[in-house]
């Protein structure tokens, strides 16, 4: 009640939010003023206004709110049968068939764990597991503040068109050779690129930002530039011979690592902290897959 009074400014506000009487919400802040202490709120005229001391209560009041709120859906959960929701926020190049099969061998040793999954980019990461709207986060860094261990190198290949006009060179191919062609980039992805000159690949000054993997994919295959992508995830098209992996002097692939970040204490959620677990180890068999 006190936050909607702030919430909702007033006590009428409060009160019609809520769905009580006008007279309830004074009595709760009256009491729990009482309780703490501390004045929360004074009125000037009609209108209650926050005190010094109140501002500082309201951000841990927010989170006992919270909290509390996140233990009723749990309560919720158990009582359909379902276990605990995790949310995780993953880089677009983690391969989703390990979410799958970490979820898969977590669940068979509790109730079923329901999943959130959505994709980010390193920044988006960290600002999610800063405001508490992920617990797990899978990200090319170590967010700052927050505990992260390496979870899986990805391997990225630059591919192209059969066709295209790279492969027309018939040699290895330089960084110069890329500048002077097109680079399709995932939008809001990372750069997928191996260290160069000044620590930054040239091919990267003629980008064409593209939104999702299937339509780089897409115009790839109409043989519109080349991209660096991850190699599980157009392996399909090279075998079929749909995209060749182009032969760069510097190295035909280049490694991403991303790290495991936990947006608390593993040890308080044993769903949390098992799921983690499971990633790991199905990361390792991943790994020894692709080599």
């Amino acid at each position: 009640m006190f936050n909607a009074v702030i919430d909702f400014d007033g006590f009428f506000g409060a009160a019609d939010s809520l769905h009580v009487t006008q007279s309830t919400v004074s009595h709760a802040i009256a009491k729990l003023q009482e309780q703490l202490g501390v004045p929360l709120l004074e009125l000037k005229g009609r209108k209650a206004r926050i005190t010094e001391e109140g501002k500082i209560l309201l951000e841990k009041s927010r989170d006992l709110v919270r909290h509390a709120i996140e233990l009723e859906e749990l309560a919720d959960q158990l009582r359909q049968g379902w276990g605990p929701e995790i949310r995780l926020v993953t880089d677009p190049s983690f391969p989703s068939d390990l979410l799958t099969q970490a979820l898969r061998s977590t669940s068979s040793t509790a109730r079923a764990i329901r999943l959130r999954v959505k994709e980010a980019t390193p920044e988006q990461a960290t600002l999610a597991l800063r405001d508490n709207t992920a617990d797990l986060a899978i990200s090319t860094r170590v967010a700052f503040g927050f505990a992260g261990s390496k979870l899986i190198e990805i391997e990225h290949v630059a591919v192209a068109h059969p066709e295209h006009s790279l492969f027309g060179l018939k040699r290895e191919l330089t960084p110069h050779d890329l500048r002077t062609h097109c680079q399709l980039v995932i939008s809001d992805a990372n750069d997928y690129f191996p260290a160069e000159v000044d620590g930054h690949f040239p091919g990267h000054a003629r980008a064409r930002s593209v939104t999702g993997l299937e339509r780089a994919i897409g115009l790839l295959k109409q043989g519109v530039g080349y991209a660096w992508l991850p190699r599980h995830q157009v392996q399909d098209s090279v075998d079929a011979n749909v995209l060749r992996i182009l032969p760069i002097s510097s190295g035909f692939s280049h490694r991403t690592p991303l790290y495991l970040n936990a947006g608390r204490p593993l040890s308080a959620d044993c769903a949390t902290r098992g799921f983690a677990e499971a990633l790991h180890a199905c990361s390792e068999r991943f790994v020894g897959r692709w080599q």
